[in-house]
């Protein structure tokens, strides 16, 4: 839950109150408070243990607001009611209908998206008290109805609460749990295999990803167990408890990892329930979340620290077609999480043009893919994530609720869009007042609204993506309406909205800043653009990279020199040019990379190296000017000499060198 509940679009407070009686009866009490907003229903969640009367009460404080009241018995209505002001009814609970699940809930929702009302539940129900045999897990889940009530397993289009799952898959649970506990991890495939059967009517190129059900079942109790464990034995500061039955489900419940499929007889990637990913195994997640050092004090600082290493991922390129995807991810189907974690190489032909992309590198599923990344990582913590689809005139695109947080993304791609490139990822999310205006399904036009965000920052911050537009525009002297810049924002802004913004002012007023900046300090340097320097190698490959794909930063000319196939010991020897005769404080800007390595510097003659440095990094970035030293150098051709020593821990041992310029600035 928000520590500020004037900011959420819905508060739920039911805290439920087990008074047992030795006539076996007890009493749960709770409040309940509706909002418009993203949910719909409160709940008080209940045990019940054997058959007899259930009294429920539900007493509303704005007594003209019309109520649904439903009693649930596990996944079974057992009885439904509507009122104004005090809604009372009473049902014997029946054999059968424990056989449901021994988790009752009463269930209250408001007549209209504009429901305001607020309250008291109160009921009586029969109690339930643990056997003596029980698993502690089990002991667990009966005093904390809410959470069994919310592990809702298909069984082959069956939904069953906790109570109700077979007594194998129980003991199953209560088995991977104490593994969990004692360090073991259940072991699970990552990903999941695809056994999707084809027919004839399939489209061939069509990306269908189902499970089979003894798989899927091992996963779904896997995910439940690392959950219970993390709870339970209070690996976060955050808590289940804090969470409302909406939030418990998108963690817990079987449909949010993925669907029965009777014609399949298998459990599906639904497109726009689970975008177009496989859900990791949450021991990857989790490990991926501690290594990466993500973690954080609380629920909403978990987030934003995923959302900016986020900004790594790349978006797949080429079409939506199981070809491509494998081309992608090595996997025939949808996008496994995991392996956009742990970084693909692109082996597709078809963009062989755009240089890099057979790189190592975080490819994403674009916004669907990002979004169901998100769940699956954050579900790991107990982070409860909902993707919703909103559509515009082109394509179906994936936003990204954090409910516990009254935060969203206005798309699934704004984390490493270019033009929120420089903002800090909190500024990515906007509450969820903002995303019912903007994306809700009463909003007037969403599809104006998807990225709406990034586009926001874009435009108060002038990325270099914005400035290189501009340049380009002012190079062809475009008129505003056609130009490259207002094509940035188009999707998302209206041509009058960018201009009471004073966009092309205040770029002008940007590139004149830059302009004279760049004039008071080209008299005094000389950069010598490194892949047109005449360089030479003793081991490997040289080559010149186009950098305009990558999103991270921006290069010289948008290309580097790229040295790969080189080892330890292997030099570079890379030319520049020195104007006249005086002292010169040297620089180098190198691209850094995670397959990069750590190279020794000196010059060409010199009597010992200059520097030593790591050019690794968990993604490419262009990196600021690395300083040399001052040093006296005759007018001419010198050199400096770039030896591989090593590598970074994390590195890959691909002991690649990428070089921007070396620039030489005269000091007298």
């Amino acid at each position: 839950m928000s520590s500020t509940p004037l900011g959420r679009v819905v508060t739920l407070a039911l805290t439920a109150v087990l008074l047992a009686t030795p006539a076996a009866a007890a009493t749960s009490t709770g409040a309940f408070r509706l909002a418009t907003g993203h949910e719909a229903r409160q709940e008080l969640v209940f045990a019940v243990g054997t058959a007899g009367d259930v009294n429920v009460v539900v007493t509303s404080d704005t007594p003209d607001e019309r109520l649904t009241v439903r009693l649930m018995a596990g996944q079974v209505l057992v009885h439904a009611a509507q009122g104004e002001g005090r809604i009372a009814f009473t049902v014997r609970a029946t054999a059968g209908q424990l056989a449901a699940g021994r988790e009752w809930a009463v269930l209250v929702t408001g007549g209209s998206r504009d429901t305001r009302a607020s309250g008291r539940i109160e009921v009586t129900h029969p109690d339930a008290l643990p056997s003596r045999d029980t698993h502690p897990v089990d002991a667990w889940l009966l005093a904390h109805p809410a959470v069994a009530f919310h592990m809702i397993w298909n069984d082959a289009g069956d939904p069953r609460p906790y109570s109700a799952w077979p007594e194998p898959m129980r003991r199953e649970l209560w088995a991977a749990v104490d593994e969990e506990r004692a360090g073991r991890a259940p072991s699970v495939p990552d990903p999941l295999p695809n056994v999707w059967a084809r027919t004839a009517d399939d489209d061939p190129a069509a990306v269908h990803t189902a499970f089979a059900p003894e798989p899927a079942r091992a996963f779904y109790v896997a995910t439940v167990a690392h959950s219970l464990h993390v709870e339970i034995d209070r690996r976060v500061p955050w808590s289940l408890a804090d969470l409302t039955g909406d939030e418990l489900e998108a963690l817990l419940a079987a449909p949010s990892l993925f669907w029965w499929n009777a014609d399949q007889r298998a459990y599906e990637i639904s497109e726009f329930d689970h975008g177009w990913a496989v859900p990791a195994a949450p021991q990857t997640g989790w490990t991926f979340l501690q290594s990466s050092h993500l973690l954080g004090a609380t629920r909403l600082d978990t987030i934003v620290n995923l959302l900016g290493w986020a900004r790594e991922l790349t978006h797949f390129t080429g079409p939506v077609s199981r070809q491509n995807f494998e081309d992608h991810w090595a996997y025939d189907g949808d996008m496994p999480v995991s392996r956009a974690l742990a970084g693909t190489r692109y082996t597709g032909d078809a963009f062989g043009s755009l240089p890099g992309y057979d790189r190592q590198r975080h490819y994403t599923a674009g916004c669907q893919g990002t979004a169901a990344l998100l769940v699956s990582v954050l579900r790991a913590a107990n982070i409860p994530v909902r993707t919703r689809s909103v559509s515009n005139d082109n394509f179906t695109h994936a936003t990204v609720i954090f409910p516990s947080e009254d935060r969203a993304l206005s798309h699934g791609d704004d984390p490493y869009s270019q033009l929120s490139d420089g903002a800090p990822p909190s500024e990515l999310l906007i509450d969820l007042p903002t995303y019912e205006r903007w994306l809700g399904p009463t909003a007037k036009n969403p599809g104006r609204y998807i990225g709406r965000r990034a586009a926001d920052l874009g435009l108060a911050r002038l990325p270099p993506i914005v400035r290189r537009a501009y340049d380009l525009d002012r190079a062809r002297g475009a008129e505003r309406a056609q130009s490259a810049v207002y094509s940035l924002f188009r999707d998302t802004h209206a041509l009058l909205e960018l201009n009471e913004a004073r966009l092309w002012e205040r770029l002008a007023e940007a590139a004149g800043a830059a302009e004279a900046a760049g004039a008071a300090t080209a008299a005094g340097e000389t950069w010598t653009e490194a892949e047109s320097a005449g360089a030479r190698v003793t081991a490997g490959a040289l080559d010149t990279q186009s950098m305009e794909s990558f999103t991270t930063g921006s290069w010289r000319g948008e290309t580097q020199l790229r040295w790969q196939g080189g080892r330890p010991g292997a030099e570079l020897t890379l030319p520049f040019l020195v104007p006249e005769t005086g002292t010169y404080r040297l620089s180098v800007r190198f691209t850094r990379t995670p397959d990069s390595a750590l190279v020794a510097i000196r010059l060409q003659g010199g009597a010992g190296d200059l520097d030593r440095v790591s050019l690794y990094a968990p993604f490419v970035v262009p990196a600021d000017p690395l300083p040399l030293g001052e040093v006296p150098l005759e007018g001419g051709e010198h050199a400096l000499v770039f030896r591989i020593v090593g590598k970074h821990p994390e590195a890959t041992a691909a002991f690649e060198v990428g070089i921007d310029a070396v620039r030489v600035e005269r000091v007298r």
